[in-house]
């Protein structure tokens, strides 16, 4: 009895061009100038604006604060907010304690820092009114993540480089407060994988 060989061939023959066209489809789709990088939704989700945050102008962070010297990085600050017009930063969410003596990420919580408080100076240079991206970049408060570190050097690489270098540590940062802000922001729990999360 004489078995077709031909047909499994020609099969994944076809089945190879149609997903080859399948794919090649939606390349001018992902041309996209007005997204900066892709990223995932757990980063999203970590360090993306959230419905509880409350819009602010950060010429209104004229109450009480503190003055925090910072003296090695990341802070303990997990996510920052920016203000309307994208001037500003307001620190949303902080790790809420220090696990040992000179703990780097309870650095905030140790301080007294509030969820909520502006970003008025650092090392001295008003910062109400500058950009997002230069506070962050000079802050540079970040915990070192390797799953990210591909999509963040992508993303500096397409909009030309830092906004502003980092400041040495130890640094100086003056945070305001809002009068009358009211955080509403989801309490952080630890979590034995991953460190805190809401």
């Amino acid at each position: 009895m004489a078995r077709p060989v031909l047909l499994p061939f020609v099969a994944a023959l076809a089945a190879f061009y149609g997903a080859a066209s399948f794919v090649g489809s939606f390349s001018g789709s992902r041309a996209c100038s007005r997204v900066p990088a892709r990223v995932s939704a757990e980063y999203l989700e970590r360090c993306g604006p959230k419905d509880s945050d409350v819009p602010f102008g950060s010429a209104s962070a004229t109450g009480p604060g503190a003055t925090v010297e910072f003296k090695k990085r990341p802070f303990g600050i997990l996510r920052y907010q920016p203000g309307q017009g994208g001037k500003g930063a307001m620190a949303m969410e902080i790790i809420p304690k220090s696990r040992y003596p000179g703990d780097p990420q309870g650095q905030a919580f140790a301080a007294g820092v509030q969820s909520g408080w502006v970003v008025a100076s650092i090392n001295g240079q008003d910062m109400l009114n500058e950009d997002f991206g230069k506070i962050m970049d000079m802050l540079d408060d970040e915990v070192a993540d390797p799953r990210f570190s591909k999509s963040t050097a992508l993303a500096l690489e397409k909009q030309g480089g830092r906004l502003a270098e980092p400041v040495e540590a130890p640094l100086s940062v003056v945070f305001n407060s809002v009068p009358g802000y009211t955080y509403k922001g989801a309490a952080l729990t630890e979590d034995g994988q991953d460190g805190f999360a809401r």
